[in-house]
């Protein structure tokens, strides 16, 4: 988990070791992870794929930093904190390239589909696109995996006002392709997305699930022996 130090102006980095019941902190986080309000429910958890955990974050700004001020972040601010758990050690990957201008909506987000880490973003309040992260530690690693149309998802957040306060997040694509799952924080329904036929249907599912709380789980991040 990530603990904000507002004396210090840092963040550090707390893995709990399964062997012994201790927390042990990894000093030094390299940038400022996004605050709870521009993340959604989902916080500042990071997302876990192959070792390594995955932090969307900010470079050069102060960890206690008035909510205004953030409203003032660029695209090409926005860095990925890759943790590998086995040596402790940090690498800082850049955002895909072609994301050169900041939503005025929602910041982007990172999520993990086919075994691969993804961004995600809203584009000019017309669209979603999500990036495929293919080779790890290259210079330019992302290629476009999907473009939707908000129309094409069929929301009923038609107008600024509404869409300002809705956040997608891709759950799941299918093996063929053809299938994604996106949860909605202003419904309790995930969406699913054909993209053979560009359609889009609500599920059947009508309990009450926090989809954004959801996280992956792995048998052990660490060796206990």
């Amino acid at each position: 988990m990530l603990l904000l130090d507002v004396f210090e102006n840092r963040t550090h980095v707390q893995v709990l070791s399964v062997a012994d019941n201790v927390w042990k902190t990894i000093p030094d986080f390299p940038a400022v992870p996004l605050p709870n309000i521009y993340t959604g429910q989902g916080g500042s958890d990071g997302v876990y794929l192959n070792g390594r955990l995955n932090w969307l974050a900010i470079q050069d700004r102060p960890v206690s930093v008035d909510v205004d001020v953030w409203e003032d972040i660029e695209a090409k601010e926005f860095v990925i904190v890759s943790l590998d758990v086995e040596t402790e050690s940090y690498t800082q990957l850049m955002s895909p390239c072609a994301f050169d201008e900041m939503s005025s909506i929602k910041p982007p987000s990172l999520c993990i589909l086919k075994d691969s880490l993804c961004f995600s973003h809203d584009y000019r309040r017309t669209e979603f696109i999500i990036w495929q992260m293919e080779t790890f530690g290259v210079e330019e690693p992302w290629t476009q995996l999907l473009k939707i149309s908000y129309q094409t998802l069929r929301t009923r957040f038609h107008d600024f006002a509404d869409l300002k306060n809705c956040q997608l997040l891709p759950l799941h694509l299918s093996d063929h392709n053809d299938t994604l799952i996106l949860a909605n924080n202003q419904e309790q329904r995930a969406i699913l997305y054909n993209l053979r036929d560009n359609t889009a249907k609500r599920t059947r599912i009508i309990d009450p699930i926090q989809w954004f709380s959801a996280k992956v789980f792995v048998e052990s991040l660490v060796s206990i022996i």
